[in-house]
């Protein structure tokens, strides 16, 4: 779920930022009457909807393939593997991963802006794959559980809420932790890509 909100927000990114240098459009958009905050705010909103929309269908598929798996292990006997994954998890899962998306979205709005090409930009945005995906990789480790500290970590700490949310298991102080934090770097995300969008040397980088 959490690469899926990644690689979801990816490719919009490039295209609204890098994209629109390469295709020379960004100039025609930045001469419209509407402030450039407004602007970035549009520019981010399509990018979360894109990362919004994979992650849903990626949950979505988790829940159906679940009840799939149970209901055809249900029909052979003497089976011994149950795995469940309720609606109450699907829908925590999504929740949890509301301002992961946000952050990911400003992110890649923030760092693709800086590339003069489509392609310049992937290179710039590819290293962030392999920031991602180890700490959502290290929660799957034996022994990484859910601390108070490890709650201030971004991306571990939704990977080891989500973990701890799928095997039913409902810590409300650290759900509160994880999703404020997660909400303030959200939130410090979009502040940057608001001021990245305010500096000319940044937008017509040569």
């Amino acid at each position: 779920v959490i690469i899926m909100c990644l690689t979801g927000a990816m490719y919009p990114a490039m295209d609204l930022t890098a994209g629109e240098k390469e295709r020379a459009t960004m100039e025609t958009i930045l001469s419209s009457p509407v402030s450039r905050t407004h602007l970035v705010l549009g520019k981010f909103l399509l990018v979360l909807t894109a990362s919004l929309v994979t992650a849903a269908l990626s949950v979505t598929s988790m829940g159906v393939s679940s009840w799939l798996f149970q209901h055809f292990q249900d029909q052979t006997s003497g089976s011994a593997i149950h795995i469940t994954i309720g609606l109450r998890a699907v829908l925590s899962v999504f929740l949890v991963a509301l301002p992961l998306a946000v952050m990911f979205s400003a992110a890649l709005l923030t760092i693709a802006l800086f590339a003069k090409s489509y392609k310049e930009a992937q290179s710039y945005i590819s290293p962030l794959m392999i920031v991602v995906i180890v700490p959502a990789i290290a929660a799957m480790l034996p022994g990484v559980e859910l601390t108070p500290r490890l709650s201030l970590v971004p991306i571990l700490n939704v990977s080891l809420l989500c973990k701890d949310l799928i095997a039913g298991t409902y810590h409300w102080n650290s759900i509160a932790l994880i999703f404020l934090s997660t909400c303030l770097y959200g939130g410090a995300a979009i502040f940057i890509a608001v001021k990245m969008f305010h500096r000319e040397s940044v937008l017509f980088r040569s």
